[in-house]
């Protein structure tokens, strides 16, 4: 099957691997032909004459390659003559449509898979499955990524593609055809404000208060600003909270990951530290930190005070 004579749709609200998406079609096509022509619009800036312009050929080049971004919001007048041309395109165009998900000119795609066409569906992969996307990834650069790596970059740079995706593409240049281990990863990201701050919460969960203030020392020195401290703390204790309810259920460590909605290797660090906490140590932290959010949002005049009083004040309600 060729680019050109062909309509894709390309749906789904995660915009790396909706890039992807389009710029390997796009990347075809221009293989196909060198000297075909590029029209990108939005949706919402066409008209009946101003598609036929976009999707038409041009004095320069008989072959188009059209691109219509946030196809869900294209005028209702335009709607038929979309549906028409993406159902019969020609032979020299390769259309692109890109939908971002959601209900948003639901009645357009609906109608544009019920025509059968070409749909790729795009979705970020759940937390559980981020490691195994690292692994992929770094396949796709051409460098080895073990398993215990590919859980500490996610623990160490969050679940945003883009940003696995660049810290990966970092990592190996600097391997120099190495494989990836943890002890990389750890050392490239030892200094980042924001991996500081999930180091913060890791020490409270643990019940370690020097460790704790120490880290949340280092952290504010390190640049974190203090709104990362408390957001690494809710995201910590809402799992904790969620892993104690779903302690008692009998599954596996996968479907219970993907339950919890935490990457599987996580488990282990709440199994660890589960001890130290009950359901009503961990609502009364949860208010603690909700009201140390507002406090390094405006309602203290001291954050670094606000985040020890948090703290310690977590801390308090730990099982002894």
């Amino acid at each position: 099957m060729t680019a050109f004579g062909s309509a894709l749709l390309v749906t789904g609200s995660e915009q790396l691997l909706a890039s992807r998406a389009v710029d390997g079609r796009r990347r075809t096509a221009e293989t196909e032909q060198p000297g075909a022509d590029i029209n990108r619009i939005n949706a919402l800036e066409l008209g009946t004459s101003m598609l036929s312009e976009v999707v038409g050929g041009s004095l320069f080049s008989s072959h188009i390659i059209a691109i219509i971004d946030d196809v869900g919001a294209t005028p209702p007048d335009v709607v038929d003559q979309l549906i028409a041309t993406a159902k019969d395109p020609g032979d020299d165009l390769c259309l692109i449509l890109v939908h971002e998900g959601g209900n948003k000119g639901k009645g357009l795609i609906d109608k544009l898979k019920k025509a059968k066409i070409e749909t790729v569906a795009v979705a970020a992969p759940k937390a559980w499955e981020l490691p195994k996307f690292c692994q992929q990834e770094a396949r796709r650069l051409k460098v080895g990524l073990d398993q215990e790596a590919a859980n500490a970059l996610v623990s160490a740079v969050g679940t945003d593609l883009r940003a696995l995706v660049s810290a990966l593409s970092q990592l190996a240049d600097d391997a120099g055809g190495e494989t990836i281990d943890a002890k990389l990863v750890q050392r490239y990201f030892a200094g980042r404000a924001d991996v500081t701050s999930f180091a913060v919460a890791d020490a409270v969960l643990a019940g370690n208060t020097s460790l704790a203030l120490e880290r949340l020392r280092w952290a504010l020195n390190s640049g974190a600003a203090p709104v990362l401290v408390t957001s690494a703390m809710a995201g910590a204790f809402r799992g904790m909270g969620k892993y104690l309810d779903a302690q008692g259920n009998r599954m596996n460590d996968y479907d219970l990951a993907r339950q919890i909605g935490l990457p599987p290797w996580k488990l282990k660090d709440y199994s660890r530290t589960s001890r130290n906490w009950q359901q009503a140590g961990i609502s009364a932290s949860i208010k603690l930190i909700a009201l140390a959010d507002a406090d390094v949002k405006g309602a203290a005049t001291n954050a670094e005070y606000a985040l020890e009083k948090m703290v310690l004040g977590v801390l308090s309600h730990r099982r002894h």
